[in-house]
């Protein structure tokens, strides 16, 4: 490699982590290259300073003096970490399997199987009580504080009113008393369950085995792995019972009673989190 490089990244992150099941994939040493945490739990990606670096104020991100521009998307940092070493790439060679693996690396990133769906939404007033006690609430709120902050000192940045007006949407749900505008928040959440067991069934259909699109780990390994590890600790799995579904499971069954996780995705996960690469960056769920 020409250059030490630096990840941007956060331990809560879901999608920081492809960053660092890549580079354990790969081979690299820590010592060829730095790592910055940004706090997303402070609402760190929201300073000014960091927006130099990633525009959407997201991780994970890439800088090294051999790059043109920085990398700020998590697909584009698995494929650009990929390259820097090794004959066996993450990226299929073969144009089948390179479909199949853009396809559910497609599906995890859509608006449809979002994680924030299972993470911050609620179906009825328990649900929105019990999620107004948790770290959920002091996150959506925190970035909400931090973003106007930022925007009163930065009148003329171009990405804090929109952020404030995006953020806020979600937030008022947790600060706001109970009302009738829960209800239509309730009903949105719960097709939206729905709709996220028919995208874990549509990745069911798609997994080939033992991993993702054939016999080796590829980028869609990568952002399934994140993917599914971050859905799992959102509604409050045992961290340690990486196999262990049930709390998921149930969680869905809620909303599309017939769900159960498939034979493939099961038998794909055995397998994934036996990799050495897994074990490393997911000693436990996060």
């Amino acid at each position: 490699m020409a250059s030490k490089f630096t990840v941007y990244t956060c331990g809560g992150s879901q999608w920081a982590q492809v960053s660092h099941l890549a580079l354990a994939e790969k081979g690299i040493a820590e010592n060829e290259y730095d790592v910055k945490e940004v706090d997303l739990f402070a609402a760190d990606n929201f300073d000014p300073e960091y927006l130099k670096v990633n525009p959407n104020g997201t991780v994970p991100s890439i800088t090294s003096p051999s790059l043109d521009k920085n990398i700020i998307e998590s697909v584009d940092v698995v494929r650009w970490i990929d390259g820097l070493k090794g004959e066996r790439t993450l990226v299929p060679s073969d144009a089948a399997a390179k479909s199949k693996a853009q396809a559910i690396i497609d599906l995890v990133h859509s608006f449809d199987g979002r994680t924030d769906t299972v993470l911050f939404h609620a179906r009825n007033d328990e649900e929105m009580n019990a999620k107004r006690g948790t770290g959920f609430k002091d996150y959506l709120v925190k970035r909400q504080h931090r973003l106007i902050k930022e925007k009163e000192a930065n009148p003329d940045h171009p990405f804090y009113g929109p952020k404030i007006l995006d953020n806020g949407s979600l937030a008022k749900f947790y600060t706001e008393p109970i009302g009738e505008e829960h209800k239509q928040f309730y009903k949105d959440a719960d097709e939206a369950l729905k709709i996220w067991a028919k995208e874990l069934e549509r990745l069911d259909s798609l997994l080939v085995l033992p991993y993702a699109v054939g016999d080796s780990v590829t980028e869609a390994d990568i952002h399934v792995t994140t993917w599914l590890s971050h859905a799992m600790w959102g509604v409050g799995s045992d961290l340690t019972q990486i196999q262990n579904f049930d709390t998921l499971e149930k969680f869905i069954q809620k909303s599309a009673p017939e769900f159960k996780f498939g034979r493939k995705t099961r038998k794909w996960w055995a397998n994934i989190t036996a990799t050495a690469s897994f074990k490393k960056v997911f000693p436990q769920l996060h």
